[in-house]
């Protein structure tokens, strides 16, 4: 029975392999081999990958686009008021637009769009 915190959980977290993954290439850089990954998330998340099962998972991420090894986590939104009220959610996000544009142009911006 092993002892103490195995190294792929941070903070109580257990970290996937698809996570272990991205952030080796983010650490290693995209052009890194499967056999480095490997080593990699073996000595940092003390998970153990076949080398074929990085590559896929490298070859997933290339499919998807850059974004897909940065990738933000997903906002938990009000939903918005029955009979199409406006929620808090959809204020910050006008005051974000007005905070970088001006309100003059999200004005200006309305009178277009409406």
């Amino acid at each position: 029975m092993p002892r103490g915190i195995p190294k792929n959980r941070s903070n109580g977290v257990v970290i996937t392999k698809t996570e272990a993954v991205k952030r080796a290439l983010v650490e290693l850089g995209q052009d890194a081999k499967p056999l480095e990954l490997q080593k990699h998330i073996k000595t940092q998340f003390g998970i153990h990958m076949e080398p074929q099962h990085i590559s896929n998972y490298k070859s997933g991420f290339k499919s998807a686009g850059k974004s897909a090894l940065i990738r933000k986590p997903a906002s938990r939104r009000a939903p918005a008021a029955a009979g199409g009220g406006i929620s808090l959610e959809d204020i910050r996000a006008v005051k974000q637009v007005v905070e970088k544009i001006g309100a003059d142009k999200v004005r200006q911006l309305a009178e277009v769009l409406g």
